[in-house]
């Protein structure tokens, strides 16, 4: 019969807390084999419950838990209670090995106990420290960034109604006897507050410490279909002038030609004129709202506003981007830190990794080109961020994305429709999106042809989507 007095005092006590902080109960073996037995039966059977658990979420489900404060909360509670459980029970072991066990040559064994206990305190505490921090991270993205209270969608006049033809098939009908026939049932077609779309403006701004206000240079209106997920993305240029305001608000009687000043200066114009925009709560972002659902004749529910700034964070984040060059630029952009150094940009067609500060170059860059060339290195850069960022260098830098996003993006989203926006966009095809670029020759520069654009949207949201798809030849091609 084996003694457990004999089996402890050939084990040293971190050996045994060590066994217990990796599986709570390993430890205690040769002593209190009862407990053992119940604290690994306890914390193996909750470990496989979660991992069960978890795995039977479907994806989207996952995601929207992500957005919820108080399962956040849960897990960061949740976090904090298993450590302070871990530690009682690598104390509990740890104690209770010391005492039956008659240790020698304590300080010989001083130096090797105090690395000892070093790693054990970083098996037990770093699992729960990065869970926690990741929580918190998301937490405070969440509060800074989703924090509109109140939103207003921004409705166009009803005269710039845009009416998507019906798309419908006719299917020869089979004839029925009254025994044969099958009872029809419909089913409500899903909406966003009983509109058939979500529409978005999804901005870049360009503010520097020389610069009043924002400018928005690039300027993309995405429009969903809330029932069968089709989506169309449609670029519109920051130059064009002219652009009218819903009929009957404060600004179509200001400004009854349309805004004499380039599209860019519309969000601008919300925060120098906010009683343009009254009785909502973010003027800025609705002054860019009305104006861009006046031009396409779509309710445009929200906007996201992300700094330039912010994309040059990213990109160094993430180590920089690759992309192909098609237009040799050489260009020297004003700096965009008060004391910073000039952003030089010499490029020549073909391969090349871009830091942040050269990505901004190349965006900015107008020497031999125009404004629709730049609209499309734009494009490029963030697609070429979103493609090269693996998911896993993605969640092990998340907590620094998060700094940058909560710093450099603005949006009227309100905190709890996050949950229904993931969902709806689990339902896009991104690789079937229908892009359109109104520009030249298509499309004027100067004035906003509005009655055109309007026509144009009507087609691609009609599935005629080849005479309104006016594709600008790409000047940079992300490459995977």
């Amino acid at each position: 019969m084996v003694n457990p007095r004999r089996e402890i005092r050939g084990r040293h006590p971190l050996t045994a807390a060590a066994l217990s902080a990796l599986v709570p109960g390993f430890g205690h073996f040769g002593f209190n084999n009862r407990r053992a037995y119940a604290l690994i039966i306890t914390s193996v059977g909750v470990t496989l419950a979660a991992l069960v658990f978890l795995a039977t979420r479907g994806s989207t489900t996952l995601l929207i838990w992500s957005v919820s404060p108080w399962r956040l909360r849960l897990v960061i509670v949740g976090a904090v209670v298993l450590l302070i459980l871990r530690i009682a029970i690598v104390v509990d072991v740890y104690t209770t090995v010391s005492r039956m066990r008659l240790l020698k040559d304590q300080g010989a064994l001083r130096l090797w106990s105090a690395a000892r206990i070093v790693v054990l305190f970083a098996i037990v505490l770093v699992p729960h420290l990065l869970v926690i921090r990741y929580a918190a991270a998301q937490l405070h993205l969440l509060s800074r960034v989703f924090s509109a209270a109140e939103t207003q969608a921004a409705i166009p006049s009803p005269t710039a109604e845009v009416t998507i033809p019906p798309v419908t098939t006719v299917a020869p009908e089979a004839p029925q006897t009254p025994e044969t026939a099958a009872p029809t049932t419909t089913v409500a077609p899903r909406t966003w507050d009983g509109a058939e779309r979500l529409t978005l403006a999804l901005l870049g701004g360009d503010g520097g410490f020389d610069r009043v206000g924002v400018r928005t240079d690039t300027i993309i209106v995405a429009s969903i279909d809330v029932d069968s997920g089709e989506a169309a993305a449609f670029n519109v240029p920051r130059n064009w002038r002219h652009l009218t305001f819903p009929d009957g608000t404060p600004a179509a009687m200001r400004w009854p030609d349309g805004y004499p000043e380039i599209a860019n200066e519309i969000y601008g114009l919300g925060q120098r004129a906010p009683e343009a925009f009254p009785d909502v709560e973010d003027p800025a972002g609705h002054a860019i709202k009305s104006a861009l659902a006046e031009l396409t004749g779509m309710a445009i529910q929200y906007y996201v506003l992300i700094d330039m700034q912010g994309l040059v964070k990213a990109i160094d984040l993430f180590g920089g981007i690759d992309i192909h060059v098609t237009e040799s630029i050489n260009d020297r952009i004003r700096p965009i830190t008060e004391g910073g150094p000039p952003i030089d940009i010499v490029v020549e067609p073909g391969e090349h990794r871009f830091d942040g500060l050269t990505a901004l170059g190349y965006v900015r860059s107008r020497r031999g080109t125009s404004d629709y060339h730049r609209m499309t290195r734009q494009r490029c850069i963030v697609e070429a961020l979103i493609d090269q960022s693996s998911p896993l260098e993605i969640l092990l830098k998340y907590p620094a994305l998060t700094d940058i996003i909560s710093e450099h993006v603005l949006t009227d989203i309100p905190f709890d429709r996050l949950d229904e926006l993931l969902t709806l966009s689990r339902s896009v095809d991104t690789s079937r999106i229908v892009t359109v670029n109104f520009v030249p020759p298509e499309f004027p520069r100067g004035s906003a042809p509005i009655a055109k654009v309007r026509a144009a949207v009507a087609r691609a949201l009609g599935g005629t989507s080849e005479a309104a798809n006016v594709s600008l030849a790409d000047s940079c091609r992300a490459t995977a």
